[in-house]
Protein backbone atom coordinates (compact mmCIF):
# COMPACT_ATOMS: atom_id res chain seq x y z
CA UNK A 1 0.00 0.00 0.00
CA UNK A 2 1.19 3.44 -0.84
CA UNK A 3 0.49 5.97 1.82
CA UNK A 4 0.24 9.59 1.47
CA UNK A 5 1.11 12.14 4.15
CA UNK A 6 -0.95 15.59 3.88
CA UNK A 7 -0.36 18.80 5.42
CA UNK A 8 -3.55 20.60 6.02
CA UNK A 9 -5.78 22.39 9.03
CA UNK A 10 -8.86 20.43 9.00
CA UNK A 11 -10.36 22.73 11.54
CA UNK A 12 -9.65 25.27 9.60
CA UNK A 13 -9.69 24.87 6.41
CA UNK A 14 -9.79 27.27 3.20
CA UNK A 15 -11.15 26.76 -0.03
CA UNK A 16 -7.52 26.21 -1.43
CA UNK A 17 -7.10 23.21 0.63
CA UNK A 18 -10.87 21.83 -0.19
CA UNK A 19 -10.22 22.07 -3.61
CA UNK A 20 -6.58 20.92 -4.19
CA UNK A 21 -5.60 18.61 -0.97
CA UNK A 22 -8.97 17.48 0.78
CA UNK A 23 -11.45 16.39 -2.43
CA UNK A 24 -8.96 14.57 -4.94
CA UNK A 25 -7.01 12.86 -2.29
CA UNK A 26 -10.08 11.63 -0.53
CA UNK A 27 -10.53 9.76 -4.03
CA UNK A 28 -7.03 8.56 -4.13
CA UNK A 29 -7.55 7.12 -0.97
CA UNK A 30 -8.87 3.68 -1.87
CA UNK A 31 -7.53 1.91 1.33
CA UNK A 32 -6.47 -0.66 -0.74
CA UNK A 33 -4.04 0.37 -2.90
CA UNK A 34 -3.26 4.11 -1.08
CA UNK A 35 -4.11 5.66 1.99
CA UNK A 36 -3.83 9.32 2.74
CA UNK A 37 -3.43 10.86 6.25
CA UNK A 38 -3.89 14.42 6.80
CA UNK A 39 -1.74 16.51 9.87
CA UNK A 40 -1.80 19.75 10.79
CA UNK A 41 2.01 19.94 12.48
CA UNK A 42 4.13 17.66 10.11
CA UNK A 43 6.82 18.95 12.65
CA UNK A 44 6.24 17.32 15.30
CA UNK A 45 5.79 13.79 13.49
CA UNK A 46 8.66 10.99 14.38
CA UNK A 47 11.15 9.89 12.07
CA UNK A 48 10.07 6.44 12.57
CA UNK A 49 6.44 7.24 11.49
CA UNK A 50 7.17 9.67 8.72
CA UNK A 51 9.33 6.44 7.44
CA UNK A 52 6.15 4.69 6.86
CA UNK A 53 4.78 7.19 4.05
CA UNK A 54 5.70 7.00 0.54
CA UNK A 55 5.01 10.97 0.12
CA UNK A 56 4.51 14.20 1.77
CA UNK A 57 2.06 16.71 -0.05
CA UNK A 58 2.38 20.66 0.75
CA UNK A 59 0.20 23.20 -0.76
CA UNK A 60 1.53 26.65 -1.56
CA UNK A 61 4.01 27.20 1.11
CA UNK A 62 5.89 24.88 3.82
CA UNK A 63 7.58 27.81 5.65
CA UNK A 64 7.04 31.40 5.40
CA UNK A 65 9.92 31.93 7.76
CA UNK A 66 12.84 30.32 5.39
CA UNK A 67 12.91 27.19 6.76
CA UNK A 68 11.28 25.21 3.97
CA UNK A 69 14.35 23.49 2.20
CA UNK A 70 15.61 22.43 5.89
CA UNK A 71 12.04 20.80 6.15
CA UNK A 72 12.07 19.20 2.69
CA UNK A 73 15.27 17.43 3.03
CA UNK A 74 14.17 16.10 6.31
CA UNK A 75 11.37 14.04 4.13
CA UNK A 76 13.61 13.44 1.86
CA UNK A 77 16.32 11.75 3.73
CA UNK A 78 13.65 9.75 5.52
CA UNK A 79 13.05 8.56 1.99
CA UNK A 80 9.92 10.26 1.44
CA UNK A 81 9.33 12.26 -1.43
CA UNK A 82 8.16 15.55 -1.42
CA UNK A 83 4.59 16.82 -3.39
CA UNK A 84 3.98 20.37 -3.86
CA UNK A 85 0.88 21.67 -4.60
CA UNK A 86 0.47 25.26 -6.51
CA UNK A 87 -2.75 26.53 -8.23
CA UNK A 88 -1.79 30.58 -8.53
CA UNK A 89 1.16 32.14 -9.89
CA UNK A 90 3.57 33.54 -7.23
CA UNK A 91 4.46 36.79 -8.64
CA UNK A 92 1.51 39.15 -7.85
CA UNK A 93 0.90 42.69 -9.66
CA UNK A 94 1.07 45.40 -7.46
CA UNK A 95 -2.45 45.98 -6.96
CA UNK A 96 -3.13 42.40 -5.31
CA UNK A 97 -4.05 43.09 -1.95
CA UNK A 98 -0.88 40.37 -0.85
CA UNK A 99 1.62 42.64 -2.82
CA UNK A 100 3.24 43.91 0.36
CA UNK A 101 3.41 40.81 2.58
CA UNK A 102 5.19 38.66 -0.38
CA UNK A 103 7.58 41.00 -0.65
CA UNK A 104 7.97 41.61 3.22
CA UNK A 105 8.46 37.55 3.33
CA UNK A 106 9.86 36.85 0.34
CA UNK A 107 7.72 34.65 -1.27
CA UNK A 108 8.95 34.50 -4.72
CA UNK A 109 12.43 33.63 -3.81
CA UNK A 110 11.02 31.31 -1.46
CA UNK A 111 8.67 29.65 -3.85
CA UNK A 112 11.22 29.21 -6.00
CA UNK A 113 13.83 27.69 -3.84
CA UNK A 114 10.90 24.83 -2.79
CA UNK A 115 10.21 24.24 -6.41
CA UNK A 116 13.93 23.65 -6.97
CA UNK A 117 14.55 20.93 -3.98
CA UNK A 118 11.02 19.48 -3.82
CA UNK A 119 10.19 15.81 -6.07
CA UNK A 120 6.87 16.35 -7.66
CA UNK A 121 4.96 19.77 -8.22
CA UNK A 122 1.49 19.85 -9.10
CA UNK A 123 -0.45 22.49 -10.84
CA UNK A 124 -3.83 23.62 -12.92
CA UNK A 125 -3.28 24.23 -15.52
CA UNK A 126 -0.96 23.72 -18.74
CA UNK A 127 -0.20 27.46 -18.58
CA UNK A 128 1.42 27.34 -15.19
CA UNK A 129 3.08 24.30 -15.62
CA UNK A 130 4.92 26.44 -17.79
CA UNK A 131 5.71 29.02 -15.83
CA UNK A 132 6.86 26.08 -13.09
CA UNK A 133 9.00 23.75 -15.40
CA UNK A 134 12.03 26.41 -15.33
CA UNK A 135 12.55 25.45 -11.52
CA UNK A 136 11.56 21.73 -11.67
CA UNK A 137 10.76 19.92 -15.24
CA UNK A 138 8.82 17.32 -13.06
CA UNK A 139 5.54 18.82 -13.12
CA UNK A 140 1.95 17.42 -13.23
CA UNK A 141 -0.96 19.22 -13.82
CA UNK A 142 -4.29 17.81 -12.47
CA UNK A 143 -6.92 20.14 -12.92
CA UNK A 144 -9.85 21.24 -10.53
CA UNK A 145 -12.42 18.71 -10.54
CA UNK A 146 -15.38 18.85 -8.35
CA UNK A 147 -16.55 15.99 -6.46
CA UNK A 148 -20.53 15.81 -8.05
CA UNK A 149 -21.96 13.05 -5.21
CA UNK A 150 -21.23 16.18 -2.90
CA UNK A 151 -24.35 17.86 -1.48
CA UNK A 152 -23.39 21.36 -2.35
CA UNK A 153 -22.42 20.62 -6.34
CA UNK A 154 -26.36 19.21 -6.93
CA UNK A 155 -28.58 21.84 -8.05
CA UNK A 156 -31.73 22.55 -6.12
CA UNK A 157 -32.48 25.97 -7.39
CA UNK A 158 -34.76 28.24 -5.50
CA UNK A 159 -37.77 29.70 -7.61
CA UNK A 160 -37.17 33.19 -7.68
CA UNK A 161 -39.20 35.55 -10.23
CA UNK A 162 -35.93 37.16 -11.38
CA UNK A 163 -32.92 36.13 -14.13
CA UNK A 164 -30.32 35.78 -10.90
CA UNK A 165 -26.80 37.03 -12.47
CA UNK A 166 -24.26 35.70 -9.53
CA UNK A 167 -20.73 37.03 -8.40
CA UNK A 168 -19.46 34.16 -6.10
CA UNK A 169 -15.84 34.87 -5.26
CA UNK A 170 -13.36 35.19 -2.55
CA UNK A 171 -11.89 38.05 -0.89
CA UNK A 172 -8.92 39.20 -3.14
CA UNK A 173 -10.65 39.84 -6.45
CA UNK A 174 -11.52 44.04 -6.02
CA UNK A 175 -9.77 44.38 -9.21
CA UNK A 176 -11.43 42.22 -11.55
CA UNK A 177 -15.05 42.87 -9.71
CA UNK A 178 -14.16 46.72 -10.92
CA UNK A 179 -14.80 45.48 -14.38
CA UNK A 180 -18.46 44.65 -13.75
CA UNK A 181 -18.96 48.40 -12.46
CA UNK A 182 -20.10 50.15 -15.57
CA UNK A 183 -22.19 47.16 -16.71
CA UNK A 184 -24.07 46.69 -13.77
CA UNK A 185 -24.93 50.20 -13.44
CA UNK A 186 -26.25 50.65 -16.91
CA UNK A 187 -27.93 46.93 -16.88
CA UNK A 188 -30.19 47.73 -13.60
CA UNK A 189 -32.87 48.70 -16.27
CA UNK A 190 -33.06 45.13 -17.58
CA UNK A 191 -36.60 44.23 -16.27
CA UNK A 192 -36.15 41.11 -13.95
CA UNK A 193 -32.50 40.72 -14.00
CA UNK A 194 -31.23 40.57 -10.20
CA UNK A 195 -27.69 40.67 -9.25
CA UNK A 196 -26.21 38.18 -6.48
CA UNK A 197 -22.84 38.37 -4.47
CA UNK A 198 -22.09 34.82 -2.63
CA UNK A 199 -19.59 34.87 -0.11
CA UNK A 200 -20.36 38.18 1.84
CA UNK A 201 -18.28 39.17 4.85
CA UNK A 202 -18.21 42.33 6.56
CA UNK A 203 -14.92 43.89 5.37
CA UNK A 204 -13.95 46.69 3.05
CA UNK A 205 -13.09 44.42 0.73
CA UNK A 206 -16.75 42.98 -0.14
CA UNK A 207 -18.47 45.86 1.16
CA UNK A 208 -16.74 47.04 -2.37
CA UNK A 209 -17.79 44.62 -3.86
CA UNK A 210 -21.20 45.21 -2.74
CA UNK A 211 -21.01 48.46 -3.64
CA UNK A 212 -20.61 47.26 -7.32
CA UNK A 213 -22.91 44.36 -7.48
CA UNK A 214 -26.33 46.51 -5.22
CA UNK A 215 -25.92 49.21 -8.14
CA UNK A 216 -29.12 47.20 -9.54
CA UNK A 217 -31.78 44.69 -8.39
CA UNK A 218 -29.59 42.92 -5.43
CA UNK A 219 -29.46 40.67 -3.36
CA UNK A 220 -26.55 39.25 -0.87
CA UNK A 221 -25.48 35.69 0.48
CA UNK A 222 -23.29 35.56 3.16
CA UNK A 223 -20.13 33.70 3.68
CA UNK A 224 -20.59 29.85 3.98
CA UNK A 225 -18.13 27.01 4.62
CA UNK A 226 -16.09 25.45 2.19
CA UNK A 227 -18.60 22.01 2.83
CA UNK A 228 -21.22 24.23 1.72
CA UNK A 229 -20.41 26.98 -0.51
CA UNK A 230 -21.38 25.95 -3.71
CA UNK A 231 -24.94 25.52 -1.90
CA UNK A 232 -24.81 29.68 -2.88
CA UNK A 233 -25.04 28.89 -6.71
CA UNK A 234 -28.61 28.04 -6.17
CA UNK A 235 -29.85 31.45 -6.08
CA UNK A 236 -27.90 32.28 -9.41
CA UNK A 237 -29.10 30.99 -12.81
CA UNK A 238 -25.74 32.98 -14.56
CA UNK A 239 -22.57 32.84 -13.10
CA UNK A 240 -20.85 36.41 -13.77
CA UNK A 241 -17.01 35.76 -13.69
CA UNK A 242 -14.82 39.31 -14.77
CA UNK A 243 -11.09 38.85 -14.47
CA UNK A 244 -8.29 40.74 -14.78
CA UNK A 245 -6.16 40.15 -18.22
CA UNK A 246 -2.95 40.24 -16.81
CA UNK A 247 0.20 37.81 -16.23
CA UNK A 248 -1.35 36.54 -12.59
CA UNK A 249 -4.55 35.67 -14.02
CA UNK A 250 -3.37 33.33 -16.63
CA UNK A 251 -2.10 31.45 -13.67
CA UNK A 252 -5.28 30.83 -12.24
CA UNK A 253 -7.20 27.25 -12.74
CA UNK A 254 -10.99 27.52 -14.11
CA UNK A 255 -12.95 26.96 -11.28
CA UNK A 256 -15.44 29.72 -11.42
CA UNK A 257 -17.07 28.01 -14.75
CA UNK A 258 -16.66 24.53 -13.46
CA UNK A 259 -18.79 25.50 -10.53
CA UNK A 260 -20.77 27.06 -12.90
CA UNK A 261 -21.07 23.70 -14.76
CA UNK A 262 -21.88 22.08 -11.29
CA UNK A 263 -25.21 23.98 -10.84
CA UNK A 264 -26.81 24.45 -14.36
CA UNK A 265 -25.49 27.69 -14.87
CA UNK A 266 -24.87 29.61 -18.22
CA UNK A 267 -21.93 32.13 -17.82
CA UNK A 268 -20.71 35.50 -18.91
CA UNK A 269 -16.59 35.34 -18.57
CA UNK A 270 -13.96 37.52 -19.12
CA UNK A 271 -12.03 36.68 -22.57
CA UNK A 272 -8.71 35.96 -20.66
CA UNK A 273 -6.48 32.64 -19.88
CA UNK A 274 -7.10 30.40 -18.53
CA UNK A 275 -10.99 30.73 -19.34
CA UNK A 276 -10.64 31.37 -23.07
CA UNK A 277 -9.59 28.03 -23.51
CA UNK A 278 -12.91 26.97 -23.30
CA UNK A 279 -14.92 26.27 -26.52
CA UNK A 280 -16.89 29.40 -27.34
CA UNK A 281 -20.41 27.62 -27.37
CA UNK A 282 -19.75 27.07 -23.60
CA UNK A 283 -19.91 30.74 -22.20
CA UNK A 284 -20.53 34.29 -23.33
CA UNK A 285 -16.45 35.59 -23.65
CA UNK A 286 -16.62 38.91 -23.07
CA UNK A 287 -13.30 41.60 -23.83
CA UNK A 288 -13.01 43.49 -19.97
CA UNK A 289 -13.04 47.28 -21.99
CA UNK A 290 -16.38 46.58 -23.91
CA UNK A 291 -18.92 47.59 -21.00
CA UNK A 292 -22.00 47.36 -23.99
CA UNK A 293 -20.50 43.53 -24.22
CA UNK A 294 -21.21 42.35 -20.83
CA UNK A 295 -24.71 44.06 -21.26
CA UNK A 296 -25.65 42.91 -23.98
CA UNK A 297 -24.96 39.51 -22.72
CA UNK A 298 -26.38 40.22 -19.58
CA UNK A 299 -29.45 41.33 -21.51
CA UNK A 300 -29.79 38.75 -23.67
CA UNK A 301 -29.58 36.22 -21.08
CA UNK A 302 -32.21 37.55 -19.28
CA UNK A 303 -34.56 37.66 -21.77
CA UNK A 304 -33.99 34.12 -23.37
CA UNK A 305 -34.54 30.88 -21.50
CA UNK A 306 -33.45 28.74 -24.36
CA UNK A 307 -30.08 30.44 -24.68
CA UNK A 308 -29.31 30.48 -21.00
CA UNK A 309 -30.16 26.89 -21.23
CA UNK A 310 -27.57 26.05 -24.35
CA UNK A 311 -24.74 27.52 -22.86
CA UNK A 312 -25.29 25.75 -19.43
CA UNK A 313 -26.16 22.32 -21.50
CA UNK A 314 -22.83 22.70 -23.57
CA UNK A 315 -20.30 24.05 -20.27
CA UNK A 316 -22.02 20.80 -18.39
CA UNK A 317 -21.16 18.74 -21.05
CA UNK A 318 -17.81 20.03 -21.55
CA UNK A 319 -16.53 19.80 -18.09
CA UNK A 320 -17.99 16.51 -17.37
CA UNK A 321 -15.66 15.28 -19.93
CA UNK A 322 -12.87 17.30 -18.95
CA UNK A 323 -13.04 17.88 -15.02
CA UNK A 324 -14.06 14.68 -14.63
CA UNK A 325 -13.05 13.94 -10.77
CA UNK A 326 -12.82 10.09 -11.14
CA UNK A 327 -10.74 10.79 -14.39
CA UNK A 328 -7.89 12.65 -13.01
CA UNK A 329 -7.72 10.54 -10.07
CA UNK A 330 -7.16 7.16 -12.15
CA UNK A 331 -4.18 9.58 -13.57
CA UNK A 332 -2.86 10.96 -10.04
CA UNK A 333 -2.69 6.91 -8.83
CA UNK A 334 -1.08 5.55 -11.96
CA UNK A 335 1.45 9.03 -11.41
CA UNK A 336 1.83 8.11 -7.96
CA UNK A 337 2.91 4.65 -8.81
CA UNK A 338 5.12 5.25 -11.29
CA UNK A 339 7.48 7.78 -9.38
CA UNK A 340 8.01 4.93 -7.37
CA UNK A 341 9.22 2.51 -9.76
Amino acid sequence: MIKILIKANMGNLNGLSYHRLIVPYSKVSDLTNFKCDVYEDLDVMPDEVIKDYQFVVYQREIDVYGKSIEKIKRFQKLGCKVVFDIDDYWHLPQSHALFKVYKEYQIVKQTEDILKHVDIVTCTTEILADKIKPFNKNVKVYPNCLDLTDEQWQSKKEPSQYIRFGYIAGVHHVQDIKILQIPIRKARQINNAQFVLGGYTDNDHYRYYESVMKQGNYLRINAINVYEYGKAYNLTDVSLIPLMNNFFTEGKSEIKLIEAAAHGNAAIVSDVKPYNIFPKDTAIFVDNLDYHGWIKAIKRLTESSQMRQDYADKLKEYTNINYNLNTWTEKRKQDLVLELV
